[in-house]
């Protein structure tokens, strides 16, 4: 007879290999599901592959990443403090709204310097997205409203704002009516290093050291992983479980918002519409594939980025939607729940 019994302390090794088998697992299921719909299933991995050893489509991978490695890095101070901030998606809105009202601050009122544009720009992305995930978070420590509900629900009205504004005053007056803002200067724009990957790339990396020395080294990152792991205990330790839960919804949004300054500054040079095809729902998926970690937030983002630019080639070699990068994205997100599952419970033979 087998029962199960939970694990006290899953080792990092079962982990590891728990996460591994079920990324196996996610693939050929994937494959299953594309093979009885008829679709030639080694091409399919093969046009997947080809993507992380071409180096122009590596490249635009890395590209594709950067506002998914930015919101997933949010996520982890989120996840690690128990505030399960599904919003990533409305604070990149937020943080893409601050960095083009920058842009239009400068361009019409010459109110900052050029020299500090790019500075400007990310200072206010920060900000935006802060104060955007600090709306739940306020509500969670004043109400006790669940902060999974406030923050989907802020991710819409995030997307009908950014819509409001380039329909309306926001519109480039010379877009010839196209739903538009004005395009950036060359200046506020993450061109150094040749490519806007470079820029990208080196920000990430930049953000996730500071996340880890958050945890590792920070009073703060230590009050964090407490409330995390128990509310209660953090209460009897003397910590501040209001002002934590505040000023760690405040990083987490503004990461999450430095990905919105990526997309509009690095990727698109203006504002418009749906500028964001679901960057912070799927850095939700990255966030768990990597364990809250923040340095295996990079490879697993620039994976996810690989996958959506495959989608491109899918669509046009095998003549597939542009959903179906979606369907692997989820089944990966359901074999990683499966995963979680294995790592808190083992299956013992009960004598």
């Amino acid at each position: 007879m087998f029962k199960l019994e939970r694990r006290v302390y899953p080792s990092r090794k079962t982990s590891g290999l728990v996460i591994f088998l079920s990324f196996l697992l996610a693939f050929f299921v994937t494959g299953l599901i594309f093979y009885f719909l008829g679709v030639n299933v080694v091409q399919f991995y093969l046009i997947i592959g080809n993507v992380f050893i071409t180096p122009v489509l590596f490249l635009q991978a890395v590209f594709r990443s950067i506002p998914i490695i930015l919101s997933s890095l949010g996520l982890v101070v989120a996840f690690r403090m128990g505030f399960w901030n599904i919003g990533a998606e409305g604070q990149i809105y937020l943080g893409m709204v601050a960095a083009t009202g920058i842009v239009i601050l400068h361009v019409f009122y010459d109110a900052i310097p050029i020299s500090l544009m790019l500075i400007a720009m990310g200072v206010a992305s920060f900000l935006a997205g802060g104060a955007w995930c600090l709306i739940a978070a306020s509500l969670k420590a004043k109400l006790g409203v669940n902060e999974v509900l406030t923050t989907l629900m802020l991710n819409y009205i995030a997307i009908l704002f950014v819509d409001y504004l380039v329909y309306g005053p926001w519109r480039d007056p010379e877009g010839w009516g196209f739903a538009l803002s004005i395009p950036f200067p060359d200046y506020a724009t993450l061109t150094f290093g040749g490519h806007p990957s470079v820029a990208g790339i080196t920000i990430s990396v930049a953000v996730a050291a500071l996340v880890y020395v958050l945890f590792k080294y920070t009073k703060l990152g230590f009050v964090l992983s407490v409330l995390g792991k128990s509310s209660e205990v953090a209460k009897y330790a003397g910590m501040s479980v209001g002002r934590a839960t505040l000023l760690g919804s405040l990083i987490s949004g503004g990461i999450a918002g430095l990905g919105g300054f990526y997309v509009v500054s690095g990727m698109i040079g203006r504002l418009r519409p749906r500028a964001s095809p679901g960057y912070g729902y799927t850095a939700i998926i990255v966030a768990m594939l990597a364990q809250l970690n923040p340095w295996l937030i990079l490879p697993a983002g620039i994976f996810f980025g690989g996958l959506l630019t495959a989608g491109d080639a899918l669509q046009s070699l095998l003549r597939l939607p542009a959903s179906t990068i979606t369907v692997f994205q989820s089944v990966i997100f359901l074999c990683i729940v499966l995963a979680e599952f294995f790592m808190r419970y083992k299956v013992v033979l009960k004598r």
